[in-house]
């Protein structure tokens, strides 16, 4: 068991990992629905920091799946290290994503 999660961070590296450690950060961070704004203070963090990096880090995890199909077609017989780096960054995609959604359908309204 041990074995193949250290398999999974030899695979991921450690940008990628900084990468997952920053969506499961956005993850904690997303305020209620229809939160106001602080503009002073922590409260900043949560309801003007974090909902600005989201878009960034999920397009961030997009260009990293990209990366990962070329990495992929460049070297075949790495096939199964580069297809778990693509579904690690689209599951984090799609997991940032269908969190976030309230949030941010709430302020369009």
């Amino acid at each position: 068991m041990m074995s193949g999660w250290r398999q999974l961070l030899s695979w991921l590296g450690p940008l990628r990992l900084m990468l997952v450690l920053s969506v499961l950060a956005l993850l904690v961070l997303r305020p209620a629905p229809g939160t106001p704004p602080v503009y002073a203070g922590w409260g900043m963090v949560s309801t003007l920091i974090a909902p600005a990096l989201v878009p960034l880090v999920f397009m961030v995890l997009l260009l990293d799946a990209i990366m990962g199909g070329v990495w992929l077609a460049s070297y075949p017989g790495e096939r199964r290290r580069y297809q778990t780096v693509i579904g690690v960054s689209l599951g984090m995609a799609l997991l940032l994503t269908l969190w976030w959604w309230p949030y941010f359908g709430a302020t369009l309204r």
